[in-house]
């Protein structure tokens, strides 16, 4: 049993009813057998994928996200290279850049991003500008 629903019976009960009224069948969730099965059948299915999930130990794992400022920034080509602190230059894509952000981007901007590995090397996703004295908390974590 996935989980269990409370019969007509059990909720005609409830109500206070001696005997099982038409009216009471329409509030059901399932009047319909077949769906209940169905119903039924996918919930189980999802149940069995998670457990499948934490068996296997596929956890999701947030990167933490790094500091830098935007080195070079080319707006009609919609990318630009951030450069980080140690001095490495990250490439980033305008559709990496958050809240449609990257017409806002200058030189010497602060961001803060993900590096994952890209075709030619480091490339920066989830690109958010910082405001100022603002650094995100994983951010901090990570320089400590």
């Amino acid at each position: 049993m996935v989980k269990r629903e409370p019969s007509l019976s059990h909720r005609a009960r409830q109500l206070g009813e001696t005997g099982i009224k038409k009216h009471l069948e329409v509030k059901t969730p399932h009047k319909n057998l077949r769906l209940a099965i169905n119903d039924a059948f996918r919930a189980a299915g999802r149940r069995l994928q998670d457990y499948a999930r934490r068996q296997r130990g596929d956890v999701k794992s947030h990167s933490p996200l790094q500091v830098a400022r935007v080195g070079k920034i080319l707006q009609d080509e919609g990318y630009g290279f951030l450069t980080s602190d140690d001095g490495r230059g990250i490439y980033f894509h305008k559709n990496s850049v958050l809240n449609r952000a990257f017409s806002r981007l200058k030189v010497g901007t602060r961001v803060s991003f993900i590096e994952e590995p890209g075709e030619k090397g480091p490339q920066a996703s989830t690109v958010r500008i910082i405001s100022k004295g603002r650094i995100p908390p994983s951010a901090k974590q990570a320089a400590a």
